[in-house]
C-alpha cells in the first residue's frame, strides 16, 4: 500500500471515531458531565496510556526549543479551543446542526492552502470538497433554530479546527512522532481546562458509572486513536486533502444516533450519507491516480 493510500486510510478512520464522539458525550451529558469537565478527563485519562505507548519505543519526552511555542500554540488553540467550543455548543443547539456548522473548517482548510500556501486546489479535489458540503448541509436541522450562543460557539469551533490542522503542516510538528504530539496536546488541554474549571467551578466529578465509562471510553479513542490517526493523515496526504476526507464523520454521527439514540434517517440525510460518500471516493481515486502518476515519472525520468 502507498504512502498516500496509508495517509487515506487513517484519516477516514480518524473520522469515524471522532464520528461516534458527540453522541458519547451527549450519554455522558445526562451522567452530570459538561464540557469543561469532558474536555479534562479526555485529555488527563490518556497521559499515562501515551506515555506508556511512547515509553516502548523510546521516544524521548523532551521537546526541541523550536517547537516549544508550536506545541503551545496548537494546543491552545487548535486542541483545547475546539474541543470546548463544539463540546459546550451541544447544551444549546442539536448535534447535527453543531456539526454542520463545525465543517465549515474543510473549506476554510482548503482557502488557507490556496491564500497562504499557494497550493493549487485540483478540479477533483474542487468537486469533492462541493459534494462533501452539499452533503453535510443536509444535517442542518431547520426546524430547530437554535441559540446564537449555540450557532457562535459551533463556527468557531469550525475556524479552530481549520487552524488545528492547517498549522500541524505550516509549523513542521507533522514530523514529530505522532503519540508524542498527542501527549502534549493532552497535556495541555487538561491543564487548561482544569484551571478554567477549578476556577469557574464547573469542574465536577460528581458523575454517574455511565458516565464515567463514557469519558474513559472518549479518552482512550480519541486522545489516543483519532487524534494521532489524523496527525499521520497530515503528514501522508497533506491538509487539503485531510479535511475533505473527514467529512466522512458525520455519516458515523448519523449511523450511530440512529441506532443508539433511535434517531430518524430522513431521506435528506441519505442523499448527504451518499454525497459524502462519494466525496471521499472522488478524493481518494484521485489522490491515488496522482500518486500512480508521480511514480511513473519519476521511474522514466531515471
Amino acid at each position: 500500500m502507498s504512502t498516500y493510500m496509508k495517509g487515506i486510510c487513517c484519516t477516514l478512520l480518524s473520522a469515524v471515531i471522532f464520528g461516534f464522539t458527540p453522541i458519547l458525550v451527549r450519554i455522558a451529558y445526562e451522567g452530570g458531565a459538561n464540557s469543561i469537565t469532558i474536555t479534562f478527563l479526555r485529555a488527563w485519562l490518556a497521559l499515562p496510556l501515551l506515555y506508556a505507548l511512547m515509553h516502548r519505543r523510546h521516544i524521548p519526552l523532551r521537546l526541541e526549543d523550536s517547537q516549544v511555542k508550536h506545541v503551545l500554540l496548537l494546543g491552545i488553540v487548535g486542541s483545547c479551543a475546539t474541543t470546548v467550543c463544539l463540546y459546550m455548543s451541544y447544551n444549546f443547539i442539536s448535534v447535527g446542526m453543531a456539526t454542520t456548522l463545525h465543517f465549515i473548517y474543510p473549506i476554510l482548510v482548503s482557502l488557507g492552502c490556496v491564500l497562504f500556501f499557494r497550493q493549487r486546489l485540483q478540479t477533483f479535489q474542487l468537486f469533492s470538497l462541493i459534494l462533501g458540503c452539499i452533503g453535510i448541509s443536509t444535517f442542518m436541522d431547520l426546524s430547530f433554530g437554535g441559540s446564537f450562543a449555540g450557532i457562535a460557539l459551533a463556527l468557531i469551533s469550525g475556524f479552530f479546527y481549520a487552524f488545528h490542522i492547517s498549522y500541524i503542516s505550516a509549523s513542521g510538528l507533522q514530523d514529530m512522532y505522532f503519540f508524542k504530539l498527542s501527549f502534549y496536546l493532552c497535556l495541555i488541554t487538561g491543564t487548561i481546562c482544569g484551571l478554567i474549571g477549578t476556577l469557574t467551578g464547573t469542574l465536577s466529578f460528581h458523575l454517574t458509572w455511565t458516565a464515567w465509562g463514557f469519558a474513559v471510553i472518549v479518552s482512550f479513542f480519541v486522545s489516543v486513536g483519532a487524534i494521532s490517526l489524523l496527525q499521520l493523515g497530515i503528514r501522508m496526504t497533506g491538509p487539503c486533502t485531510a479535511s475533505i476526507l473527514s467529512t466522512l464523520e458525520p455519516i458515523t454521527s448519523v449511523l450511530l444516533g440512529v441506532i443508539i439514540l433511535d434517531e430518524k434517517l430522513t431521506f435528506y440525510k441519505g442523499i448527504g450519507c451518499i454525497l459524502i460518500l462519494a466525496s471521499v471516493i472522488v478524493i481518494t481515486l484521485g489522490e491515488n491516480r496522482n500518486h500512480h502518476r508521480t511514480v511513473c515519472q519519476s521511474i522514466s525520468e531515471e
